[in-house]
């Protein structure tokens, strides 16, 4: 038996699934509950991308995972309001990893791997403005550490282990300029130092 489209009904005559082709000619396959709601879509384009939604009892998609014809894969997560909320996500030059939006949109948290050279792995985070605040993670040089940066974007704390070998704690002023610096160096050393308001170093100890 050749058809175009199937459906499936339950004893009172409600359609509860239907599976046909489009008139784009992408075959879906539309799951619906007793209301007739549709609650899940499985689809394939003509192209070949592949893709699942699911539903609320509302009929919002909630979830959408794919196989896009550009290689990456995804799973993403929507809110009540069709706002995108979490994502991961796996793409070529492109972040491996999970993804936090805020209801507004904005991006606030990462947890990733790659790609090289930007990250080794990381987690990092936004604020509601969308400027990067903190991150912490391995990175492509061998180094690891953790940051933190003011509204305007400027490097403010650095604690962490250069790829060059020191394990230091440096704190900046507010246009990125060095203030106090304090860690183990590779010939064994302790040192601090501290920088004035002119820039010019005023105490180093060993």
């Amino acid at each position: 038996m050749q058809a175009e489209s199937f459906e499936v009904v339950d004893a009172g005559g409600n359609v509860r699934a239907r599976l046909g082709l489009g008139p784009d000619g992408a075959l879906s396959l539309d799951l619906a509950d007793a209301a007739g709601m549709v609650r899940a879509t499985l689809t394939v384009e003509p192209a070949g991308s592949a893709a699942l939604k699911l539903a609320d009892a509302g009929g919002t998609f909630r979830l959408a995972a794919g196989s896009w014809l550009d290689g990456s894969t995804s799973v993403d997560l929507y809110d009540a309001g069709r706002n995108q909320r979490v994502s991961v996500a796996e793409a070529a030059g492109q972040p491996a990893g999970v993804t936090v939006f805020d209801q507004a949109g904005h991006l606030r948290a990462l947890l990733a791997q790659g790609p090289e050279a930007d990250r080794e792995s990381s987690v990092e985070f936004w604020d509601r403005d969308g400027s990067y605040r903190a991150g912490f993670g391995t990175w492509p040089d061998g180094a690891t550490g953790a940051e933190l940066l003011d509204a305007a974007g400027t490097i403010r704390t650095r604690v962490g282990q250069r790829a060059e070998g020191p394990a230091t704690l440096e704190l900046y002023g507010e246009r990125g300029d060095f203030k106090v610096a304090m860690g183990e160096y590779p010939d064994g050393a302790g040192r601090l130092n501290l920088w004035d308001e002119h820039g010019d170093s005023v105490v180093g100890r060993v």
